[in-house]
């Protein structure tokens, strides 16, 4: 009991620290509005609760804005939220960095940036260590797509009254999935494909829960029904990110082993020392216990990824060797990834189905 208090108290502290600390920020390249509201929305439920149920018709757009994702995050638990602002606070002092501070009159700066080219001892990854707490590469050196994952865990873990609430509150011009796109590659290019594919199978699927009826009682019917495959939608958006990181990094470290970084233009550094285990942490951070449920057992999915990198850096220390024996390890086992896993996944939507009916039951019921 005395455990409990004192890691809530914990939580409250590094939460009021991070508040603060992201009051004084000055970032290095100005942040997108969505991550800002993202903030907002995190703080707002930690210290106010869930939003109210309407907003005065005198509102402006700015604090409409602000209102639609303060209610997006409505019925999180404080402490959830605060895990949640404070996880995303790091990414995003991660990735836009510190500006650059003021020249001293001895010509020295008085801090690095964060975003610099320069690497320090901090940002290399701990052989064979996989703590999600480990400094993680500079904004230069991590992929949109590796950025988003905790953005996608904490809107899987979105609740059921909280997914019918934003929806009836949602026109099609403000629609979810419609603002989303493909972050591992151009949405024009080959790469983008499978996230571009998903993405229309999710934005069919809201826009038809949006314009089914006008009537709440039937809306929600239809997103009780939907809301499982909303959570197995935004798994398999974060696999798709996963195994196309993956995939590009490790061909990328093949051409550098064979061709050699000269001629390719590209470090094995940045590739094995900095996006594998990027990849590598995303897996354990889907995994942590305060995850919601379905992350948490796609994680578990795809935990031997994370294994082998942790085995393969505790044992063999020199990166070429490590990099070409993971690549070796990946390419026997690719029955696994390609044949298991998309099963496994699929089996997953399949017992979304049936839930999917389950909630409708609840819903009509009037549970």
């Amino acid at each position: 009991m005395t455990s409990g208090v004192e890691n809530s108290n914990n939580l409250v502290d590094e939460f009021r620290e991070k508040v603060k600390l992201m009051q004084e920020w000055k970032p290095g390249s100005a942040p997108s509005n969505r991550d800002r509201l993202e903030l907002y929305a995190y703080h707002k439920v930690a210290v106010s609760g869930d939003a109210p149920a309407s907003l005065p018709s005198s509102a402006t757009a700015a604090e409409r804005a602000k209102y639609q994702a303060w209610m997006s995050k409505s019925g999180k638990s404080q402490e959830d939220s605060m895990k949640l602002y404070v996880r995303e606070a790091d990414r995003q002092l991660r990735i836009y960095g510190n500006a650059m501070a003021p020249i001293r009159h001895d010509g020295s700066s008085a801090m690095t940036p964060d975003n610099s080219n320069s690497r320090t001892p901090q940002t290399t990854p701990n052989n064979g260590s996989n703590n999600t707490n480990n400094v993680l590469p500079s904004s230069v050196s991590t992929p949109r797509g590796i950025a988003a994952i905790p953005l996608l865990c904490a809107a899987v873990a979105e609740s059921r009254k909280a997914y019918l609430r934003r929806l009836n509150q949602t026109t099609s011009e403000t629609a979810w999935w419609k603002r989303q796109e493909s972050l591992c590659a151009p949405p024009t290019s080959f790469a983008a494909l499978p996230e571009s594919l998903l993405l229309q199978i999710a934005r069919f699927i809201e826009d038809l829960i949006l314009k089914t009826s006008s009537d709440t009682s039937g809306r929600n019917l239809l997103a009780s029904f939907c809301w499982p495959l909303q959570k197995c939608i935004l798994v398999w958006w974060m696999v798709i990110i996963l195994y196309i990181t993956t995939i590009r990094s490790s061909l990328n470290i093949c051409g550098i082993v064979v061709w050699g970084s000269r001629r390719t233009g590209m470090s094995l550094n940045r590739e094995w020392a900095e996006i594998i285990p990027l990849v590598a942490q995303s897996v354990q951070v889907m995994c942590e216990p305060h995850q919601p449920l379905t992350s948490r057992l796609v994680g578990l999915i795809l935990l031997p990824f994370t294994t082998l990198i942790s085995v393969v850096n505790r044992y063999i220390k020199n990166g070429t060797l490590a990099s070409s024996s993971t690549m070796l390890v990946l390419s026997t086992t690719w029955w696994y990834w390609f044949l298991a896993v998309p099963f496994l996944m699929w089996c997953l939507m399949c017992t979304a189905f049936s839930v999917g009916f389950c909630f409708v039951l609840i819903e009509f019921s009037g549970v």
